[in-house]
């Protein structure tokens, strides 16, 4: 955990000079103050699909299947989607969605009713689905850069599925979770080619600990 935190003070710290240094090329010469270059503006809808990493807890999700035959395991994420509405020209509002899923699958060898070999096949899968609510606070813009802070809050909701044509086996499929609410404080950057198109990397917890992905700028 030091490590992880460690990670996303020194991230902060990047962004935080590295966008002062690119606003110190504002033109103070330009007659007209009242002008926004600013990357992201009030009134902005910005829209981002990225993908993060790492995948937490291989280990836990396939350690009950070690014993199985030709043992495949396939793990999908941390990815997903954001929206944010600018309220203001450092403030912004939105959605951040995430989603990842562990999954694996294996063979036993069995006998059947009438004492024939039979192979078992077996597949668990577990997804985790989380919607936060989140703000950003926008502490640093330039033309072509964005810096920010977000914290979001929102649902914590896990699905577990197993299926198997065991006849001892009741295949099944649950939800729920332990803490059916999960949060995320985190701190980022975008950089913009033009006025609608870039994109962004965002270090955090609760979530992906990193995670890179476009950013449209509508």
């Amino acid at each position: 955990m030091k490590k992880e935190i460690t990670l996303i003070i020194s991230t902060f710290l990047f962004l935080n000079v590295f966008c002062q240094d690119n606003n110190s090329n504002t033109d103070f010469f330009n007659s007209n103050e009242n002008i926004n270059t600013n990357a992201v503006q009030k009134g902005n809808l910005i829209i981002e699909p990225w993908y993060g990493f790492p995948l937490w807890g291989k280990q836990i999700y396939t350690s009950v299947a070690d014993t199985l035959d030709n043992f495949i395991y396939n793990g999908l994420g941390p990815f997903g989607g954001a929206v944010e509405f600018m309220l203001s020209d450092d403030v912004g509002l939105g959605v951040d969605f995430i989603y990842l899923s562990h999954a694996y699958s294996g063979f036993d060898q069995g006998i059947d009713a009438q004492g024939n070999p039979i192979t078992y096949s077996y597949e668990f899968k577990m997804e985790r689905i989380r919607v936060h609510l989140r703000m950003n606070y926008h502490f640093s813009q330039s033309e072509n850069l964005d810096a920010y802070f977000g914290v979001g809050i929102g649902s914590n909701n896990r699905i577990f599925t197993s299926e198997s044509n065991d006849p001892f086996w009741s295949n099944s499929s649950t939800t729920g979770a332990l803490i059916p609410v999960s949060g995320r404080i985190c701190v980022g950057t975008r950089y913009y080619f033009d006025s609608n198109f870039g994109f962004v990397i965002e270090a955090g917890l609760g979530g992906p600990l990193l995670r890179a992905g476009l950013s449209i700028n509508i």
